[in-house]
């Protein structure tokens, strides 16, 4: 992606000792993807053991935004499996492409522009693939072939629910991204709509 939002308020101590103090490598970690396709996938299948969630997963949900959902969701904040909290690890580090409650404790990267479903990054990334996140230079990089990277985005962009109404038809049709607001494409056009009421139709 081009752009996202990294949520920095909610990086503890605790966080910077276990990912980021790594000697010749401070600021920086990697971790294991785990990808999951929209808030119903992760709460289905967060506890299911053959995922092989633990401190070092970076947790992943994509098909969050603007057009994916459609409309943005509040869905980034998501928890680590029941075995990792009873293990005293209250968070993981997230990344999406829709959005995260302000009372969320969890360190995201969120807003990630293009989402998936207009074929940002998120949408040719894997479980098991490794992410690399770098606080100093403020990246964050899929460390996958190119190759490999062509190969998938053969495979077509992740399905998204279809349109439940042609409002969201027209909506996913003309929405920008969140990194230019989710507006409607032109909506720059109509500022101060107010000062000038509309027609009166009785």
């Amino acid at each position: 992606f081009d752009f996202a939002i990294m949520k920095m308020s909610v990086v503890s101590e605790e966080f910077r000792r276990r990912y980021l103090q790594e000697p010749g490598h401070e600021g920086v970690f990697e971790g294991r993807a785990v990808v999951f396709d929209g808030s119903e996938d992760y709460h289905k299948r967060i506890n299911d053991p053959e995922l092989g969630i633990d401190e070092r997963t970076i947790l992943v949900i994509r098909g969050a935004g603007p057009i994916g959902w459609p409309g943005s969701a509040e869905v980034v904040n998501m928890q680590p499996p029941d075995a990792l909290l009873k293990r005293g690890i209250r968070s993981l580090p997230t990344i999406g492409d829709g959005r995260q409650s302000g009372t969320a404790d969890s360190p995201s990267i969120l807003n990630a522009s293009p989402e998936s479903a207009a074929g940002g990054g998120l949408a040719w990334l894997r479980t098991g693939d490794i992410i690399r996140i770098d606080f100093n230079q403020g990246r964050c990089d899929m460390l996958v072939e190119e190759a490999e990277i062509a190969r998938r985005k053969g495979d077509g962009i992740p399905a998204v629910p279809p349109d439940a109404t042609p409002w969201q038809r027209i909506y996913r049709r003309s929405v920008t991204q969140l990194s230019d607001g989710a507006v409607l494409d032109g909506a720059e056009q109509f500022r101060n709509i107010a000062a000038t009421p509309p027609r009166h139709n009785h």
